[in-house]
């Protein structure tokens, strides 16, 4: 790669383009952009991550699950204040009784998990 199409790279990176649309216009593999970039810590130019409780800014570390919450005090409030996300309607799958709980869950509570895996009668 010369140090023209590096120049390139830089500046259509920093201007908010991907890789692949920095690759097709340079004419370079999108993986050899793709670890240029990743090598040179080139970001985006439009993606800015916020916190989504206070909406400052966070620094992403390389590699690892994207950041939500600049803290976990603005984690923990977001949560407290959001707890409608984590609540999904459900019909239980023993009792068949309509309850709220997390996502994925399939038992109104441990009675009903435990009457349902054993065997036992129906517990109303």
């Amino acid at each position: 790669m010369t140090e023209k199409q590096q120049e390139n790279i830089k500046a259509l990176r920093q201007s908010g383009l991907g890789y692949k649309k920095i690759a097709a216009a340079l004419s370079l593999s999108e993986n050899t952009v793709k670890s240029y970039c990743i090598r040179k810590n080139l970001k985006s130019g439009n993606s800015q991550h916020v916190c989504l409780q206070c909406h400052k800014a966070i620094e992403q570390p390389l590699g690892n699950t994207k950041k939500k919450f600049c803290s976990d005090a603005c984690r923990i409030k977001w949560w407290n204040h959001h707890t409608e996300v984590m609540k999904a309607n459900a019909v239980c799958a023993h009792c068949g009784k309509p309850f709220h709980g997390r996502a994925g869950r399939k038992y109104c509570s441990h009675a009903c998990y435990i009457a349902e895996r054993f065997g036992e009668a129906n517990v109303s």
